[in-house]
């Protein structure tokens, strides 16, 4: 016995020494953590976390609220004394832990810069027990100041540190408690096992305390062990288990490998290690039950003496699995039903409803391409222009809806013969343009003549006896065309000619045109040079949509209903200058501050007066920008009253007042009365046009406001609020936003699922989509920490559903309205 106790002495020793040794090896590879250290992270990942949060409130200018926040911080962290954010400017804007008298006592303005911003700053005074920081702010990527910090700097005696020492401590508790319980223990264990015991009641008790079912098997894989949680698992009591083959329970056969073999076989027969096989266990209610099964061998060959196995109940996990994946695959499915109708939306984007072409907005964002290749290579390009002949007369004789037929027809025709190798616009009423890439001027006459001849022979089931014919214009960029709209003037030029000199035929550009006219001055042709690059008028649009969203949305749709409402009363020139005027007429925006661009009440007099002068900043930028008096003058007197009594009294009236301002004055007031504002709700169409004719005659020329009536009657049906003028453009975002929805689900990145229901909440809250918005903000707000990754899967994917919906109806909605609407063409040249 004494033996068995110095034995024990001897045995316990090594095994402090060892642990000593091992303690000291961590401490000199840096395995202790230094306290010291560790406090002072501590404090900087505090510090950090708190910038962090704040910044988000600083620039929103949620004062009161940030206030509050960091006042709770200062109150629950005993080390923190007192927190303070200061603007560059030196203003403290917030005070947390009357941080104003304590910051000053113990560092002052100048002993802190910013030259170090992406650092946190600490900065030791010993001399008062105070510890100070700094974390600088950024705002927009710049500077915006700093969060000042003040925390309790720990004072202890040199007796006090050298006993704080955590290694010190460890060291000496580890040797006496060592020494001490490792004697006992092994003294303990060498007189515990017994040769006579095969498993003895200590290690069946041990084991039943596993979560995990667990079988110990002999050499011909009977049980000799069953624990508690298996025998519940199974509904069978643990003594019934004993003595019977595992492999005779109520597995699922088709689970074994191919020889029917269970992993515990395998592991006694190979004496390998089977790990996380798969089996489906069938209970006597008829359920089943998923285990991931584990089999080691006990020994190894001839001394192999059974196997030990492991059973882990994963049924849950395999449904949560297998839900997961019968959700992937909905999204999958609904992400390519997504990517299907964002191309339909974006054919109803860039296409014109009735004929199938490239609108205008389109055609030019292509044409600028086009021009540049073909000028920096120098490649050749041509210009069509097609007019059908006497169509006025068409819709005069049998009635508007043959003269769509006959658009349709003609439309057809021409995009059959150019789909492949050219552009094909309507460019207005019954004007089409056609844009032909490496084409030089006698292909592009022979393309003509092909399309002259197709125009001649589209027959119509009824009537059956209109007979169609065209002119065409064509022009190419050798003709020292300056811009696209010049190359496309030259064209229009020759259209002219051609009406003039009987119809039905093509005329090619030449210079001597020129001076043809000047012979001829009472047949002079005259074409409008309007040095306007689309692709600047793009870009100035990039840069408003990126300051103000909706101000841009606005002037896109004051942009249509000029053209819309110029059709018939203006050339095709003062056309352009005009819708380009709509795009711009809110440019000056940009330079309007944003506390009162995006106040959400009322404007005070002092604020209208400070947005008043966006007016003035976007006509200088127009003027500076584009070499065009035409548009600079419609901008400048577009808010001129017909009367003149409106605030700027030294604008033109009457008739002095330039049409395309007249027109976009009623354009701009139209959209601002049908829309929503973060303080009203848009009115009606009719409610509008109603105010439109209360005004006619002091703001706005009565005789335009007919005009602009008759023509927005006659292409839009009257709906509430606007919504037509935003469903493509709200079915678009929203197909947007839910192709990177369905991507995060897909990656179950639920960070990024959270981010995207964030952008989604906002977009749905400008165009007032309450279902969407509400269903964003729930998923949005959910604690990813505290619901599991299914749960949030299945909401998200409950969210792309309700989006889904929402879009299928804008995009019918649009279908349905441009199914209905009827064009009315200028008047026949």
């Amino acid at each position: 016995m004494l033996q068995k106790y110095f034995a024990s002495i001897r045995l316990a020793f090594a095994l402090v020494c060892v642990g000593a040794s091992l303690i000291l090896a961590a401490q000199w590879l840096g395995f202790v953590p230094d306290a010291a250290k560790l406090e002072m992270r501590a404090r900087r990942d505090l510090s950090e976390t708190i910038a962090i949060t704040a910044t988000h409130q600083i620039r929103n200018k949620q004062w009161i609220d940030l206030q509050r926040n960091l006042q709770a911080i200062v109150d629950h962290h005993p080390t923190l004394l007192s927190i303070g954010v200061r603007s560059n400017m030196g203003t403290l804007r917030v005070d947390a832990g009357h941080h104003a008298g304590i910051w000053p006592e113990v560092i002052s303005m100048d002993d802190l810069s910013l030259k170090n911003p992406e650092k946190l700053v600490i900065n030791e005074q010993k001399s008062v027990g105070v510890e100070t920081a700094f974390v600088p702010i950024h705002l927009n990527r710049r500077p915006w100041g700093r969060i000042e910090y003040c925390f309790h700097q720990p004072i202890t005696s040199t007796l006090g540190q050298a006993l704080a020492q955590p290694l010190l401590r460890l060291v000496s508790f580890f040797i006496v408690a060592g020494l001490f319980s490792y004697t006992l223990f092994v003294a303990r264990m060498l007189g515990v096992f017994s040769s006579t015991q095969v498993v003895p009641d200590r290690v069946r008790q041990a084991l039943d305390t596993l979560a995990e079912g667990l079988l110990v098997l002999d050499e011909s894989g009977k049980i000799v062990l069953a624990n508690q949680a298996f025998a519940a698992i199974v509904g069978k009591p643990a003594e019934e288990l004993e003595s019977k083959l595992a492999d005779d329970l109520d597995w699922i056969q088709e689970d074994l490998d191919q020889n029917g073999a269970s992993p515990w076989s395998l592991a006694i027969e190979k004496s390998i290690l089977q790990s996380e096989c798969m089996l489906r266990y069938e209970l006597e209610d008829g359920t089943e039950r998923i285990f991931s099964v584990n089999a080691a061998p006990l020994g190894k060959g001839k001394s192999g003496r059974g196997a030990l196995a492991t059973f882990r109940d994963v049924t849950h996990v395999e449904e949560h699995r297998i839900e997961l994946e019968r959700m992937l695959n909905l999204l999958e499915h609904s992400r390519d039903e997504i990517n299907r109708k964002n191309e339909e939306l974006q054919i109803l984007a860039t296409r014109d409803s009735l004929t199938g072409c490239l609108n205008r907005r389109a055609f030019f964002e292509e044409f600028e391409t086009i021009w540049e290749d073909a000028k920096n290579e120098g490649k050749y390009l041509s210009c069509i222009m097609i007019d059908i002949d006497h169509f006025k007369s068409v819709n005069d004789t049998y009635g508007h809806h043959i003269g769509d037929e006959v658009l349709r027809e003609v439309s057809r025709v021409v995009r059959e013969l150019f789909q492949e190798f050219g552009l094909v616009c309507r460019y207005g009423g019954e004007e089409f343009c056609v844009l032909l890439p490496e084409h030089h001027s006698e292909q592009a006459v022979m393309q003509s003549e092909k399309i002259r001849a197709a125009i001649g022979k589209v027959r119509l089931e009824d009537p059956a006896e209109l007979r169609l014919t065209a002119s065409l214009g064509v022009s190419e960029l050798r003709f020292n065309a300056t811009e696209p709209q010049d190359l496309i003037n030259q064209a229009d030029a020759c259209l002219y000619v051609a009406k003039r000199g009987g119809r039905n035929q093509t005329v090619l550009f030449n210079s001597s045109m020129v001076v043809e006219e000047d012979a001829a001055p009472e047949e002079t042709i005259t074409v409008s040079r309007v040095e306007i690059p689309y692709k600047a008028v793009t870009a100035l649009m990039s840069a408003l949509s990126f300051r103000d969203t909706k101000t841009a949305e606005h002037s896109r749709r004051v942009s249509d209903l000029c053209a819309r409402a110029s059709e018939g009363l203006m050339d095709i020139s003062d056309r352009y200058v005009l819708e380009v005027a709509g795009l711009l007429h809110d440019i000056g925006k940009i330079g309007v501050p944003d506390h009162i661009l995006f106040k959400p009440g009322a404007l005070t007099p002092e604020e209208w007066e400070i947005m008043g002068r966006h007016d003035d900043i976007g006509v200088e930028i127009v003027t500076g920008g584009f070499d065009c008096p035409e548009l600079s003058s419609i901008m400048a007197n577009h808010h001129a009253f017909f009367d003149g009594k409106g605030r700027e009294t030294d604008l033109p009236t009457g008739h002095d007042i330039p049409v395309g301002a007249r027109l976009l004055s009623i354009a701009d007031s139209y959209d601002a009365m049908v829309s929503d504002r973060p303080y009203r709700k848009g009115r009606s169409h009719a409610e509008a046009i109603t105010e439109l004719r209360d005004c006619a005659g002091t703001q706005f020329d009565p005789e335009l406001v007919e005009h602009f009536i008759k023509k927005i009657d006659a292409a839009m049906p009257e709906t509430a609020s606007g919504a037509m003028a935003i469903r493509k453009l709200a079915a678009i975002e929203i197909g947007s936003q839910i192709e990177l929805l369905a991507t995060a689900i897909t990656a179950s990145d639920v960070n990024q699922i959270q981010e995207l229901s964030d952008s989604l909440t906002s977009m749905a809250d400008s165009i007032g989509l309450s279902s969407i918005s509400e269903a964003a903000s729930h998923l949005s707000g959910r604690d990813h920490e505290l619901v599991t990754s299914t749960e949030l899967l299945r909401e998200a994917r409950d969210l792309v559903d309700t989006c889904r919906s929402t879009q299928s109806n804008f995009l019918r909605l649009s279908l349905e309205s441009q199914a209905d609407q009827t064009e009315t063409p200028k008047v026949d040249r």
